[in-house]
């Protein structure tokens, strides 16, 4: 519906709209400017009342003579001393922007709206994020407020050829997400297809924000491999971009998307950066000898400890003289549960709890089990050295995943043996090697081998390097002729 030039039927249809009496914090504040009759509406909780009450101050000491012609025009032009304003010819426009956070000035006579974007409410600081700590170097990140994360990676790139398309996901929601990109490094194949999947989203709201984006893009199905990386530091957020990706922010969320993400993405920490070469080049080897351990070592040691006819006279002495009151496997997959049953009982544990939670699991899964006979001590270390390897990763997302790797690995030792684990190997590796980030294979650029780009993600390179990051597909993308 478009705007009419009288004030009350505009209010009624706005009230009617959003059931105006059931709405307890949405306000409309009439007065007078210049003689005219004018309403301000908003929603109580997501305005900047400071702002406001000085708007209203200097626009009720507005003299009539002042705006008898051109109205409107004159208002907005030389009366209304405020920098985010817009003019809005749609009263549904107007619903949603106000439900949004600005504030609406509906004039008498007038068939446009003027948007005063004072947003204002509660908010966090900018703290540097639990699981991407740093001993050196900036301490933001990201909140939940959109405007202010993407301010937050303006900080570090400068360059006008940062983009940031706005998009309106959720039909109920309309939650505000964000694009970013270089313009002239980014693929602009890839650019469009996240564009287009965002735009083509038929879904109500985003309830879990960053999480309910990556599904739209990714759609993700059996294959639990993440195709995107989560951060909540800007200056990730900014190096990514250089490189040439895409990072989405979301409203009401924390956390930006980077796409496309590869394994080896999945792997880097920003502490590495913060060290001389051969000191993070040492730091990056631990990181992927811990991976490759907390994989592969406790279904390793359990294949030995039975005692296939392959393992060489030197190892026979692998596996506990004393089993224990029940099997080796079912020790292997009880304590892997238990593990993850303390993992999940400490994210609900409130802080001031969470020390004696650590302490109980490790009586109970440690020296306790030990003392009654259910666990062997080399079940408890094998799976400890396992559990510290997948923490060892930064990307939360990729960790998981080998940790169900792993328990899935244990299990088809237990019941099938040598066959069981070369097979389930395989199937990992098989799966790393189909798998695709965005058409990006997964295991670039170790498969395709390209040494340039590998080299950069296992040793400590400097960041005049990492443009050897960028995928060739976009680089000559970028080489081609703008239309």
């Amino acid at each position: 519906m478009k705007v009419s030039k009288s004030l009350g039927d505009n209010l009624k249809y706005i009230k009617d709209k959003i059931d105006g009496p059931k709405t307890f914090d949405f306000f409309n504040r009439d007065f007078k400017i210049a003689g005219r009759d004018v309403s301000l509406i908003y929603v109580d909780g997501l305005t900047n009342g400071d702002i406001l009450v000085w708007l209203l101050k200097f626009l009720m000491d507005i003299e009539e003579e002042d705006l008898s012609i051109d109205f409107l025009e004159k208002l907005v032009q030389s009366k209304l001393p405020y920098t985010e304003i817009d003019l809005l010819d749609d009263v549904d426009t107007i619903i949603d922007d106000v439900l949004a956070g600005p504030q609406v000035l509906l004039i008498d006579g007038e068939d446009k709206a003027i948007k005063i974007d004072a947003r204002g409410w509660e908010m966090r600081g900018p703290e540097e994020p639990e699981l991407e700590k740093a001993t050196r170097g900036a301490e933001d990140g990201f909140i939940e407020t959109m405007v202010l994360n993407v301010g937050m990676v303006r900080r570090r790139i400068r360059d006008p050829k940062l983009r940031v398309e706005p998009f309106k996901l959720g039909s109920r929601s309309k939650t505000d997400v964000g694009v970013l990109y270089i313009d002239d490094r980014v693929d602009k194949d890839l650019l469009k297809e996240v564009k287009q999947k965002l735009e083509e989203a038929d879904l109500e709201g985003l309830p879990l924000a960053d999480r309910t984006v990556d599904d739209i893009l990714t759609g993700q199905g059996i294959n639990f491999l993440p195709k995107v990386r989560y951060s909540n530091r800007p200056d990730i957020v900014a190096a990514h971009l250089l490189e040439g990706k895409i990072c989405v922010i979301t409203d009401n969320s924390p956390t930006a998307l980077i796409l496309p993400a590869v394994f080896l993405d999945h792997t880097q920490n920003l502490e590495e950066y913060r060290y001389p070469p051969l000191i993070g080049s040492y730091f990056k080897a631990i990181r992927f000898i811990a991976i490759f351990l907390g994989l592969i070592l406790p279904p390793l040691w359990l294949l030995m400890a039975y005692g296939p006819d392959w393992v060489p006279e030197a190892l026979e002495f692998i596996g506990p003289e004393e089993v224990g009151q029940i099997s080796l496997g079912a020790q292997f997959i009880i304590a892997t549960i238990g593990i993850d049953l303390i993992r999940i009982a400490s994210i609900q544990t409130p802080t001031a709890l969470a020390t004696s939670l650590s302490l109980i699991g490790a009586l109970i899964l440690g020296e306790f089990s030990i003392e009654v006979g259910l666990f062997n001590p080399e079940t408890i270390l094998y799976l400890a050295i396992g559990t510290i390897g997948t923490f060892a990763i930064p990307g939360l997302e990729i960790a998981l995943f080998f940790e169900i790797a792993r328990l899935i690995l244990i299990i088809l030792v237990v019941f099938l043996r040598t066959p069981g684990f070369i097979g389930g190997v395989v199937v990992i590796f098989m799966l790393f090697l189909f798998t695709k980030s965005f058409g990006i294979p997964y295991l670039w650029p170790l498969i395709p081998f390209k040494w340039k780009a590998l080299k950069t993600y296992i040793f400590r390179q400097s960041a005049l390097n990492l443009d050897e990051r960028r995928h060739e597909e976009s680089k000559e993308d970028n080489t081609r002729p703008s239309e």
